[in-house]
């Protein structure tokens, strides 16, 4: 939250002198409480939409090589569950990608099955 340069805290990007870590748990938590709130006013739809009006990922191309799965897939969503839905760009078939299984590297555009050495 708060340290020296040469990397940056969160306090430097807030631009103000010091947070503490006190108070970025009450922002977080309040904040927290609100998109609770609103899913249970609203319901899930709704808060799906609100969530991929903000998300990076939306129609990024990826390789997905998942157990007998590897292609081009396009990101278009998340499913029910949260997790990420895409679709593959051959064949048009549409499919959901679970980090538990998964290694998600978005700087190479790469899902695959984690290796377990």
């Amino acid at each position: 939250v708060n340290h020296a340069s040469p990397s940056l805290s969160l306090s430097s990007l807030r631009g103000v002198t010091e947070i503490s870590t006190a108070e970025l748990a009450g922002a977080i938590t309040s904040e927290i409480a609100g998109e609770i709130s609103q899913f249970n006013t609203h319901g899930h739809s709704q808060f799906v939409a609100r969530f991929l009006e903000r998300w990076l990922h939306q129609d990024k191309l990826v390789r997905v090589c998942v157990g007998s799965v590897n292609c081009t897939a396009r990101i278009t969503s998340i499913d029910d569950n949260g997790y990420l839905s895409v679709v593959d760009v051959n064949s048009g078939k549409v499919f959901s990608v679970q980090p538990d299984g998964n290694s998600f590297d978005m700087m190479e555009n790469l899902i695959a099955v984690k290796s377990t050495v």
